[in-house]
């Protein structure tokens, strides 16, 4: 407990110091506001957003607990674990590692079940947050069972994880464009409620042109880019050993050195969509500045995996505290302003 008072402390020393700042501005004197603090707000697509940072389905989502920890916090939405049919534990561990330029594993899809996550919506809810269910399943059909029970709950979208590198023996649907255009061609024309697709990163522009076409024509309202890399590894030199278990030490990667590829695919489906799909950048936030990078790229908002895993759900006021400096000192009013407004390196 004196631990969490002191997180909660210094935050608010932070917050304070903040504002007292910009209501004295430059003449020392209190009374006006120098700038008011600039505007949070975003959308994804119709979902309006109060901030544009979320959970990553995976992380901090895995119970009721988590899910209200993520939701109590400083996010525009909270997005559930990648729900299955049935309750699953998972690979083996260790089955998560980490160093300091990224983050390695192999989870195997641990969750609690659809029944359990669509048990909490109601009480979710109350946070008067957008909650996004994201179902996972393992053949094509699966997915069908999986949206038409969500669609009985309260969530607010469906975020369709076709992107999950770590499950052994089962490849990754998104990188066969004609089975995930079967199964989301389904699903849009089961329900009118907001749907997206979580995918995986792709090695070719051209891949990327073709799926981000075929996700305007399919209809689907938002796409989040980028899962974990699917083949990554960490090894110990002191102890000679892969530092995960399953599939052979080969899992996701994650974290910090995942970030300029997701940056590049937030950049190229921007490109391919043309503003008719939101777009939701994932891949080694850890900073404001983080934030702002992806914003600029195109993403109207950024869910946070690895740091959030390693720091907790306090993470995201220092992230906003962080962006808010960031607009300060830009000055700028509303992040909503600068989404998609990268500009091209000047030539030499």
């Amino acid at each position: 407990m004196g631990d969490c008072l002191s997180g909660y402390f210094v935050v608010y020393l932070t917050i304070g110091k903040f504002l007292f700042f910009n209501a004295v501005g430059v003449s020392g004197k209190t009374g006006s506001m120098s700038m008011a603090m600039a505007s949070m707000q975003t959308t994804i697509h119709s979902l309006a957003l109060d901030t544009p940072l979320m959970n990553a389905a995976g992380v901090w989502c895995t119970t009721t607990d988590e899910l209200q920890a993520v939701a109590a916090g400083d996010t525009g939405a909270v997005v559930t674990k990648s729900m299955t049919l049935n309750p699953r534990e998972g690979n083996i561990c260790p089955r998560y590692a980490a160093d300091t330029v990224c983050s390695v594993n192999s989870m195997g899809l641990p969750n609690h079940g659809v029944e359990y996550y669509c048990g909490g919506a109601a009480a979710l809810q109350k946070s008067r947050k957008p909650i996004i269910a994201s179902i996972a399943g393992f053949r094509e059909e699966e997915y069908s069972t999986l949206l038409e029970r969500v669609c009985r709950e309260p969530f607010d979208a469906v975020e369709i994880n076709l992107s999950c590198p770590n499950v052994e023996g089962k490849e990754i649907f998104a990188y066969d464009l004609e089975a995930a255009s079967r199964i989301l061609e389904r699903l849009r024309a089961m329900t009118d409620k907001l749907l997206g697709v979580k995918l995986p990163p792709y090695s070719r522009r051209s891949e990327i042109s073709a799926v981000g076409q075929r996700l305007v024509d399919l209809g689907i309202n938002f796409v989040t880019v980028v899962n974990s890399y699917p083949l990554g590894t960490i090894i110990d030199a002191q102890t000679r050993r892969l530092q995960i278990v399953p599939n052979g030490g080969i899992g996701g990667l994650g974290g910090k050195a995942l970030k300029p590829i997701a940056l590049s695919h937030v950049l190229l489906f921007s490109q391919a969509c043309q503003g008719k799909v939101a777009i939701i950048g994932a891949g080694g936030v850890e900073t404001g500045t983080d934030v702002a990078e992806y914003l600029l790229a195109g993403a109207s908002a950024v869910q946070v995996g690895t740091a959030l895993y390693t720091e907790g759900p306090s993470i995201f006021e220092r992230l906003t505290s962080e962006l808010t400096q960031y607009c300060d000192k830009n000055g700028i009013s509303r992040i909503a302003d600068i989404i998609g407004t990268v500009a091209s390196a000047s030539s030499v």
